[in-house]
């Protein structure tokens, strides 16, 4: 039987998870779909990853430019024994956009995926998604993205302001959090 027609493992947890409902996704069946679609790349999970590895050190060395592994990571479709903790690395905001009253805050996460499937049974999939949950000036509630996009905050009066931003597991546990300081300023003619 070829590699490929073997289920992955992580799908069927996810399906597992799914049917006793312990998965909940923001958009509807959203992780069982990400794992669907795993099923259409299940040539991935035959893949001699020291092979690629070697085969890219060989192309840098040749001038060639890297591979997609060696610049955007290990596949989003292979689960990761030992996953080291997530990282979450925080910009400023963006410069043009501040002057103009918008805040516009660029974030990145190592070693988790930014997804809207939140719940316990999405606590077992690898490798490990999450959320971001944002603070703005020590408000008492915080809103949830899970997009994975810029943080745009807008509505703010001119003068200083905070953001906090903690990466969350899917259940809510927070494992990294940044805090970005800035000044509003007041724009000409207000």
């Amino acid at each position: 039987m070829p590699p490929w027609s073997h289920p992955h493992p992580r799908q069927k947890s996810l399906q597992k998870a799914a049917a006793a409902g312990r998965l909940q996704s923001a958009t509807p069946d959203l992780g069982l779909r990400a794992f669907r679609a795993a099923g259409a790349m299940r040539t991935l999970f035959s893949m001699d990853p020291l092979r690629y590895s070697s085969d890219m050190d060989k192309t840098m060395s040749e001038g060639r430019p890297a591979g997609a592994r060696a610049v955007v990571g290990a596949s989003a479709l292979v689960a990761i024994n030992n996953e080291p903790p997530a990282r979450l690395i925080v910009d400023a905001p963006l410069p043009e956009p501040l002057a103009n009253g918008l805040v516009f805050i660029q974030y990145r996460t190592e070693n988790l995926r930014v997804l809207p499937v939140f719940g316990q049974g999405a606590l077992d999939v690898s490798p490990r998604i999450g959320h971001i949950h944002v603070t703005v000036d020590d408000a008492p509630w915080h809103f949830i993205d899970a997009s994975g996009e810029t943080v745009v905050v807008v509505g703010l009066e001119a003068g200083p302001h905070t953001v906090l931003i903690e990466l969350a597991d899917p259940a809510h546990k927070v494992l990294a959090s940044e805090t970005v300081s800035f000044t509003l300023p007041r724009r000409k003619g207000a």
